[in-house]
This record gives C-alpha cells, sequence and structure tokens, in this order.
C-alpha cells in the first residue's frame, strides 16, 4: 500500500470544515496527516519519504508552495487539495466581491505540480480546462448525524457554524432580522473568534443590541453536532464557499437551509427543496426566506422531510475514505506506469 502523507499548516487550535475533513479521512485511512510550521516547512519536508505528499490549499501561495515545489523536483509526487483558493479567501474577508475565478499564480502552482483533489465538483467545474488533473475526494458525516424531521418547539431556532469573520456573512443576518418584532425566533452562532478579532468584537457588540442571539464561539465536534441537531433552520449566508460540511451535516440532521448560493451551495442543497437560496449579498432575499421558514412551521417541515431523504445519498466516513484512498491508488499506479 502507497505511502500518502498530508501536509497542513498548525491550527492553532481553529476548527474548520477543511481540518475536520483532513482529519477525519485520516482516522479513517485515507491519509496520514501532520501538522507543519511554515518556519519548519523546509525542513520537515525533507524528511518526507512518501509516495505522494498532499498539501493542504492553505499552503497555496508563492511563498509557502515553493518547498512543496522543492520536493515535488525530488522526485515525490506532490498534490494539492483544495479546500479554498487563498485569494477568493482574502478577497471575501476583505469586504471585496467574491471572486469567481482563482488567480493566475494559484492556477500556475495546481499547473506545476498537476495533481489537484477536491472535495465536491464545485472546484472540479471551476478548475475545467487547466492543465491539472482533478479528482474528486467527497467527504463523509458520521452517522450519529442522521436524524429523522421533528416538530418544531417554542420559537423557531436558527443557527450558524463558521469563524466570526466578513467571508460568514454574519452581519447580514442581523440585518435581516433586526426588523422583526416578533418574539418567535433565536440564533445562535458557532464558531471561532479569534480568526479575526477585531471584527469579531464588533460583530458580538453588535449582536448583543439583540436579545435573542447567543454568541457560542468555537466549540468541540459533538457541541456542534448537538446544537445544529436542536435547531431547526441552519443559516448559511456565506460570500465564499467551496463544499462546507456543515451543509452536509446539517441536511443529515433534518435541518433545512437558508444560505447565499455562494461556490457548491446551491450544488448540495435544492431549492425550495431542502432549503432556500438566495443571491450572494441580497439581505433583502435573505430575510424574506427567514421570514418564510421562522413564520411556517408546515414549509418548514416540508423541507425537513425533503432533507432526510437526501441524507440517504450523504456516505459515511469511512465509505468516504475507502473511495478516497482508491482513487489516490489508482492515480499513482498510473504514473508509475508512465
Amino acid at each position: 500500500m502507497s505511502r500518502i502523507l498530508l501536509a497542513q499548516p498548525d491550527a492553532s487550535g481553529l476548527l474548520s470544515g477543511g481540518y475536520l475533513y483532513n482529519a477525519r479521512m485520516a482516522r479513517e485511512g485515507a491519509w496520514d496527516v501532520r501538522s507543519l510550521a511554515f518556519q519548519d516547512l523546509d525542513g520537515a519536508l525533507e524528511r518526507v519519504d512518501h509516495d505522494l505528499v498532499i498539501a493542504d490549499s492553505i499552503w497555496l501561495t508563492e511563498a509557502s508552495f515553493a518547498a512543496f515545489l522543492r520536493l515535488a523536483a525530488r522526485g515525490i509526487r506532490v498534490a494539492v487539495m483544495m479546500h479554498s483558493f487563498p485569494s477568493m479567501i482574502a478577497a471575501a474577508d476583505g469586504g471585496h466581491a467574491a471572486l469567481t475565478r482563482p488567480s493566475i499564480v494559484e492556477i500556475d502552482l495546481l499547473e506545476r505540480v498537476g495533481l489537484t483533489l477536491v472535495p465536491g465538483p464545485h472546484y472540479a467545474e471551476l478548475l475545467h480546462g487547466s492543465k491539472t488533473d482533478v479528482h474528486v475526494l467527497e467527504p463523509g458525516i458520521d452517522d450519529s448525524w442522521r436524524v429523522p424531521p421533528r416538530r418544531r418547539e417554542g420559537r423557531c431556532s436558527l443557527v450558524s457554524v463558521g469563524a466570526v469573520t466578513p467571508r460568514k456573512g454574519f452581519r447580514d443576518v442581523l440585518e435581516a432580522l433586526q426588523g422583526r418584532t416578533r418574539d418567535d425566533w433565536c440564533w445562535t452562532v458557532v464558531g471561532s473568534l479569534e480568526a479575526n478579532p477585531a471584527y469579531a468584537k464588533a460583530f458580538v457588540e453588535l449582536a448583543r443590541t439583540f436579545d435573542r442571539v447567543d454568541i457560542a464561539g468555537q466549540r468541540t465536534p459533538d457541541e456542534v453536532r448537538a446544537i445544529v441537531g436542536a435547531a431547526d433552520v441552519l443559516v448559511m449566508p456565506s460570500y465564499d464557499e467551496n463544499q462546507p460540511l456543515v451543509l452536509m451535516e446539517a441536511t443529515a440532521a433534518s435541518v433545512p437551509s437558508v444560505a447565499y448560493a455562494a461556490g457548491g451551495t446551491p450544488g448540495m442543497i435544492t431549492h425550495e427543496s431542502e432549503g432556500l437560496v438566495g443571491p450572494i449579498g441580497d439581505v433583502a432575499e435573505l430575510a424574506r426566506n427567514l421570514t418564510r421558514l421562522i413564520e411556517d412551521e408546515e414549509e418548514r417541515w416540508r423541507l425537513a422531510e425533503a432533507c432526510w431523504k437526501r441524507q440517504r445519498r450523504i456516505p459515511s466516513w469511512q465509505t468516504a475514505a475507502r473511495g478516497a484512498r482508491t482513487i489516490l491508488e489508482g492515480v499513482l499506479m498510473r504514473d508509475g506506469e508512465t
């Protein structure tokens, strides 16, 4: 069996869908995972003797990726796991219009190693026509997420999951909800306040003007599952996304979503089926969609039942890891034959 390593930056305690994906795939045998510091990247990679080294996409900058190009020059196969494009993150977090294409530098780096791994079809479509071999390694979920629909009890419980940064669009939710005078909703925000401390501080101060908003901070995966599973609606107004893991998990928990049509979101939930999807940044449409599910329990129930049907198509982590391993072994075997 081939030796495969995924190299990621040290998360410094921050949790994200990408880091959770890397870890769960490793736990189920798709690869080994190792967290490396930027200042020790060259030295750490010099000691690597794996058949394939996968660079997490956070490394996809000219400064960081040079070490992986040197590794490839030694004859070790290198790939990139594309969770997100750094240029797209920077644009969305910088308050600019969301980018729809990666930068020229990012495409060049991917083409130089020639092997790109993506967790869903959105980036595969985005990279169509580029000179890199793209393979989809879809994620899975823990079966404990799979919960049939349940009727609402009391207020409509909204939940959002993600680091509190501009690209997650959480301020749009406050704007969308500020006109509501009825005491028929509550909103819990689960995610790190450390990724962008200045922005998070301003967001928390604004959220405190609403008496039905709970800023829960970063929680463990088990705590996130409990919070999302107890909610009625997932709210995901992200300006930039790829294949958001929490969207799959909420669907499996029969929790319909109200979301912006960012990245792979429209392909993961069908508008008017498993959720309501509106244009990125359209706060008025976001408010209308939230109002529908807050005020109409039968409408929410219809979408929850659609989620329960769709979750049957979401694999377990064990199945996902076996599929990923099969694809990677096939790539390495093909490379060895050419």
